[in-house]
């Protein structure tokens, strides 16, 4: 019986994830990345100090962490008590969790976000109809 195309294992050859490779000005040590997860645990849109033990737990040296989706103004955001980046609070509170990745040798990048229209009802209640609808036909 012939296999189907889309059921045939790809082969890839050698390949191996403790490898280092350099992207940028990046280099990383490992190729597994902890990609963002949505924790919807920054009370008031600040980073918690409980997520200084997060990030940190899973930081390797040389390994990528994405934050969690950070909005980027008061209108960003998509899903409530997620973290930002538009108040010198917000900033403030990230410091010590990029510390605490970085004092592990991770690499930590932001994930800039603007959920738009995709947005919870009850996280766009305070804004007004022209922040909402900024564009009409």
């Amino acid at each position: 019986m012939d296999t189907l195309p889309l059921l045939t294992p790809h082969k890839m050859g050698k390949f191996d994830l403790s490898h280092s490779c350099k992207i940028g000005n990046f280099i990383f040590d490992i190729r597994i990345v902890l990609a963002p997860l949505t924790r919807t645990r920054s009370y008031e849109n600040v980073p918690q100090s409980h997520a200084i033990l997060y990030y940190s737990q899973r930081a390797t040296k040389g390994g990528l962490l994405i934050a969690e989706a950070t909005g980027v103004s008061d209108t960003a955001q998509g899903y409530p008590d997620t973290p930002g980046i538009w108040t010198k609070k917000q900033v403030e509170a990230w410091k010590p969790i990029v510390d605490a990745v970085h004092k592990k040798g991770g690499i930590f990048f932001c994930q800039i976000w603007h959920a738009g229209r995709a947005s919870t009802y009850g996280t766009i209640l305070h804004l007004t109809l022209d922040q909402f609808f900024p564009i009409f036909a």
